[in-house]
Parts: structure tokens; C-alpha cells; sequence
């Protein structure tokens, strides 16, 4: 279950929302070109520009909807549990075993004790019939996982020599005299995209519109499956 956060012409309004609700307003938010985040806690994000026609004006406002998982999964997701994930997710036929307590498809077992945590912490779905699937937040938290971003901290003022510049820096009396000032930085994503700018607003544009990409192209992959 997620909280759901709408933010409309009246204000703002929250509720409970299951993760079909929540599918189906992301393929809705696909559909529409409205922009897209997710989180490593398994919750995501929709914003979009409404307009309305106030008088003679157009008014452009800003719109939001977000969920939040009941269940959080950042703490959850180690790299032990992401590697059984993918297990699971590789296989059609992974099952629960009631009585063994075990996840399984014949090939390989989940030990009863990491079963059990992938269940408690809402990881994995198991139906009528036994069989289980990751749950909509761990695919979230899992893809947020591998697309976290950051910009680098610009070198400032340095000795030219340290950079090796061939230049004598600013020829001025006081604490800068032969030194250059750089306000470059990386846009760097954990995926292993990495973008050089001349400053750092110009790195943030780089890393929100990578994350804008990645993110409408897993959304497209989540309200496509079965």
C-alpha cells in the first residue's frame, strides 16, 4: 500500500492507494508526457503544468501527484537481498513453499530466514496460487537503487601549476596571485553516466534530466508488463 498525495487547483488532498491505482496512474502519466521520479524507498513521483484560462490570460500551475510505500524498502534493500530479488525475477516458476517456508522454483532455494524477510518487509507478492513476484516497491526501490545521482564539488581556486595550466594565474598582489579559478563539475549517476559542465546549476540540469530519461523509460517498462 501507498500513501497518495495529490496536489490540485483546491489545495492538497492524501489517501491509501494500492499498487494497481498506482499503475495505472503512471501509465496514464506516460501516456500524458508528465514527468517522472522514483525513490530507493519505493515510492514515486508525477509532476505536470496545468493550464487554465483565467479571463484573457492563460495561467500555467503546477501539479503533483506522489506515493509513498507503507513499507519503505531503502534499508531493505542489501546487495544479499537484491541478488535473491533478481532470482526471483528470473524465473516464472518461483513458489512459495508454505510448509518449508522456502521460495523456490526447483533449481535453486531462498533459506527459510531470507524468505522471511523478503516477505515481512513487502519484497515479494505471493498469490493464491503460491506463486511470488517482486513487489511494485522493490522494483522501484531496486531501479532508484542503481540510478542514484550527485554533482561534484567545482576545484575553486587553485595554483595553476597544480592543474597544470600553462599560465601564470592572475598576476595581482595578495592571496591569489598565480591562481585560476575552475567552477566545472561532473554530473555522475551510479548507472555510469557521467556528464563534465561548466558549473554546478549547469551539472544539477545534467543529472534531473538524466534521471527524467531513465525514469519515463522504466515506468514504460513497468506499465507494459503483465
Amino acid at each position: 500500500m501507498f500513501t497518495e498525495t495529490i496536489t490540485h487547483a483546491g489545495g492538497t488532498s492524501t489517501g491509501n492507494a494500492s499498487a494497481p491505482h498506482v499503475l495505472v496512474v503512471l501509465r496514464r502519466a506516460v501516456h500524458r508526457g508528465c514527468t517522472l521520479d522514483f525513490t530507493t524507498s519505493g515510492g514515486a513521483s508525477i509532476t505536470w503544468t496545468a493550464r487554465r484560462l483565467i479571463g484573457d490570460n492563460v495561467q500555467a500551475m503546477s501539479r503533483s501527484i506522489t506515493f509513498a510505500p507503507h513499507l519503505p524498502v531503502a534499508q531493505a534493500l542489501t546487495d544479499a537481498t537484491c541478488d535473491d530479488l533478481l532470482l526471483i525475477d528470473s524465473s516464472r516458476d518461483a513458489r512459495y513453499d508454505p510448509v518449508r517456508r522456502v521460495l523456490t522454483n526447483g533449481f535453486w532455494r531462498i533459506p527459510p530466514a531470507a524468505t522471511a524477510r523478503l516477505r515481512a518487509r513487502g519484497l515479494v507478492e505471493v498469490d493464491d496460487d503460491q506463486r511470488v513476484r517482486r513487489s511494485l516497491t522493490a522494483r522501484i526501490g531496486y531501479f532508484a537503487r542503481g540510478h542514484r545521482t550527485r554533482t561534484t564539488e567545482p576545484a575553486g581556486w587553485q595554483y595553476a601549476a597544480d592543474r597544470g595550466l600553462l599560465t601564470a594565474g592572475l598576476n595581482k598582489p595578495g592571496r591569489r596571485a598565480g591562481m585560476t579559478y575552475s567552477a566545472g563539475s561532473v554530473a555522475l549517476c551510479t548507472c555510469g553516466f557521467a556528464r563534465h559542465a561548466g558549473d554546478r546549476a549547469e551539472a544539477r540540469r545534467h543529472v534531473t534530466g538524466h534521471r527524467h530519461e531513465v525514469a519515463a523509460d522504466f515506468a514504460r517498462s513497468l506499465v507494459a508488463e503483465p
